[in-house]
């Protein structure tokens, strides 16, 4: 499945952990709950270096201040740290 700029809810977090497997994800915040918890996500841009990731960001002429971003290693073998996954 590909999963670049593809708007995510939290169910899908999990296969997308085991798809994408050993790889830094970057997800832009699109909506949040009541308790600020991201309930809406999407995916920016993946690679096995985080690096990769900021230098990404930093090239995002969409990018500003009022977006929340977040980047996360995509480990299926431990708990996911996205609140409300």
């Amino acid at each position: 499945m590909e999963w670049l700029n593809r708007i995510l809810s939290l169910k899908d977090i999990s296969q997308l952990y085991a798809e994408k497997a050993g790889q830094w994800l970057l997800l832009e915040v699109l909506e949040k709950d009541s308790a600020d918890n991201p309930i809406k996500l999407k995916l920016l841009t993946y690679s096995s270096k985080k690096d990769d990731l900021h230098d990404f960001l930093m090239d995002e002429a969409d990018w500003n201040w009022n977006k929340s971003y977040l980047f996360v290693l995509a480990d299926p073998m431990k708990p996911c740290t996205i609140p409300g996954t």
